[in-house]
């Protein structure tokens, strides 16, 4: 009889998280580095219109624009390269002149108005120069690092489904840079139930 009742709870509650799965829409204020409100990349040596540089450890560069990094020289080859989905930003478009090493913190605000904030996920890849020392979610630690020199091995991934807030909340790329350039990619994405589907 108690194996009987524990099945049923399990499945009533795979169920349950299966229907609100269902209903959950994408959030549409996360973007790309490097892109427009219509999530198109952007020129080259553009600021991005999302994405401000909190946190810079240059004072010739202390933000808080950033700025698209040019697609046709250095570092870009070490660096993967600019595509139509989402490109490099950093404290300069002319990434392979350098800035000064320390942490730099890239932070992009997103809005969960219209949404259930406790039902939001937010999953993608990023890569940086140097190692990315964290991701933070409304300025807490989410515990997301890559090694050192992480844009010689590629994209890593992170999800996230814990921390947010009603109203307005905060992604922040944590990112140390040796002495030499420095730069974030990020590619992200999320969805959460709207209110409509809650009942209040």
């Amino acid at each position: 009889m108690n194996t009987i009742y524990t099945i049923l709870v399990v499945l009533v509650s795979v169920s349950a998280v299966n229907s609100q799965e269902l209903k959950k829409i994408p959030i549409p204020t996360l973007f790309n580095t490097g892109v427009d409100n219509n999530k198109m990349t952007i020129a080259d040596g553009e600021t991005d219109p999302h994405y401000v540089l909190s946190i810079s450890a240059d004072p010739q560069f202390s933000g808080p624009e950033t700025k698209v990094v040019y697609s046709d020289g250095f570092p870009i080859g070490p660096w993967l390269y600019n595509d139509a989905v989402s490109k490099w930003i950093a404290p300069r478009a002319d990434a392979g002149e350098w800035n000064s090493p320390g942490i730099y913190v890239y932070t992009l605000s997103f809005s969960l108005h219209g949404f259930k904030h406790e039902t939001a996920e937010i999953r993608g890849f990023w890569v940086s120069d140097n190692n990315g020392a964290d991701i933070m979610i409304n300025g807490k630690s989410t515990g997301f690092f890559t090694v050192y020199d992480a844009f010689r091995y590629g994209f890593s991934p992170f999800e996230i489904k814990e921390g947010f807030v009603n109203g307005i909340n905060t992604i922040s790329f944590v990112v140390n840079n040796g002495e030499a350039p420095t730069g974030l990619r990020v590619m992200i994405e999320g969805k959460a139930v709207p209110i409509e589907f809650t009942g209040k």
